[in-house]
């Protein structure tokens, strides 16, 4: 990029960010939405690349019934993914930022089948997010069926 060029980004940037740029945790939180898309879009399509760059390797799943896996056990139950299905909607994601630690609360919708079975639920997921070497990574992650 020539010089001029970086000097025509920067004062573009001067014009549409306020004084100071965005707050932190502003950008942060801006930050784990877009993994928390990452996340939903990899989970729908079995992508073991993508997910295994999102987790952190010493990653915790506790499952709706209470069990932990591992990330290595995670990605190992990918093999019985079925791309697709079942699918999910995210409702909503609220954030909150301490630091290099993020708490994203998740509510989705989930239809379709699982372990051959038509599915439809909702599920509440806590998802636990570390900042390292500057990027963020799922470090926990608990899921609860919510009950209509």
């Amino acid at each position: 990029m020539t010089s001029r060029a970086q000097r025509v980004l920067s004062l573009a940037a001067l014009l549409i960010l306020p004084p100071g740029g965005l707050p932190a945790e502003e950008d942060a939180a801006a930050a784990v939405a877009r993994r928390e898309e990452e996340l939903n879009t990899a989970l729908m399509k079995c992508d073991a690349a993508s997910l295994d760059r999102l987790w952190d390797d010493e990653m915790t799943f506790v499952f709706p019934n209470g069990r932990l896996a591992t990330k290595p056990e995670r990605l190992a139950g990918l093999k019985r993914c079925t791309p697709g299905s079942p699918a999910s909607e995210t409702e909503s994601v609220q954030t909150k930022i301490h630091g290099d630690i993020a708490v994203a609360i998740v509510s989705s919708k989930w239809t379709g089948t699982s372990d051959g079975k038509p599915m439809a639920a909702r599920f509440r997921a806590t998802h636990v997010w570390a900042r390292r070497a500057g990027r963020w990574a799922l470090v926990s992650a608990h899921v609860s069926q919510i009950k209509e």
